[in-house]
């Protein structure tokens, strides 16, 4: 049997504490091709499939593992203190290799942000930054690390913040055209292949995910209200649960009987 992955083994957790008397049973073995991952056990009898699959931003997520690699990025002779905001399609490996020079040039010529290297017309810093995806940067008066760069991750507004909602809708109308989605086509294949009258989809938002702050930030605030809108699911998916990474927040399920409700997340 293939070793479970860390976030399904936190999905198990959270349905066993939300399914009481249910047995959440492993099932892709790695025996066959397109497996679902688990069954739903009720007294010896699989009642339901479940898949688990993630909203993930790939690009930003490929991008922060590269960017916090080998802990804090220091510089030997550049003063430091640096905060550079880089695109989700930067490449670190360029980055790494271009960035200090650059932010060295800066420094000499007493330029603390991007912009005062946009100002100055003589300056190809400003181009050589936007080749490389950096949409900011900027240095700290003052730094506990010389030499220290810190690169962040530029996000669109729609994914940066927004405004709390008095219902959950946002999440459902989000999810509803997300699932829809020709990337999903392979989880909804597995769950039609499984044969199960109830056919589960559970849906992980991480940090850095592909859902607009609408609909994640109901994931993650707490007390967040449910939605009132059913979803609209295709007919391979018969029950939706969802829930984020982020440590606030609960998870929230829908089944077509019950309706919306929300679950505790097991840390």
């Amino acid at each position: 049997m293939p070793k479970i992955r860390e976030d399904e083994q936190w999905v198990r957790r959270c349905l066993q504490a939300a399914l009481p008397g249910v047995e959440v049973r492993p099932h892709d073995d790695g025996s066959q091709p397109n497996m679902h991952d688990f069954d739903l056990v009720r007294g010896r009898h699989r009642y339901a499939a479940m898949e688990v699959t993630a909203a993930a931003d790939a690009e930003s997520i490929s991008l922060w593992k590269s960017m916090t690699r080998g802990g804090r990025w220091i510089e030997a002779g550049l003063a430091g203190g640096w905060i550079v905001e880089l695109l989700p399609t930067a490449r670190m490996k360029t980055v790494r290799t271009r960035l200090p020079p650059l932010l060295a040039q800066m420094e000499r010529l007493s330029f603390r942000t991007l912009r005062d290297a946009q100002k100055d017309a003589r300056s190809q810093l400003a181009s050589q930054a936007d080749r490389m995806g950096v949409v900011s940067a900027f240095q700290s008066p003052a730094t506990e690390f010389p030499g220290s760069i810190y690169c962040l991750i530029k996000q669109p507004p729609e994914k940066a913040g927004g405004w709390e909602a008095p219902t959950g809708d946002a999440f459902a109308h989000w999810v509803s055209g997300w699932i829809g989605e020709p990337k999903q086509a392979d989880n909804l294949a597995k769950l039609q292949r499984s044969g199960a009258d109830e056919r589960h989809l559970f849906v992980i938002l991480p940090g850095h995910t592909v859902a607009p702050f609408a609909a994640f930030d109901l994931l993650m605030r707490p007390a967040a209200p449910l939605p009132v809108t059913d979803p609209v699911l295709p007919r391979e998916v018969t029950h939706l649960w969802a829930m984020s990474t982020w440590h606030a927040g609960d998870g929230f399920a829908w089944s077509p009987g019950a309706g919306w409700s929300r679950f505790q997340k097991i840390h």
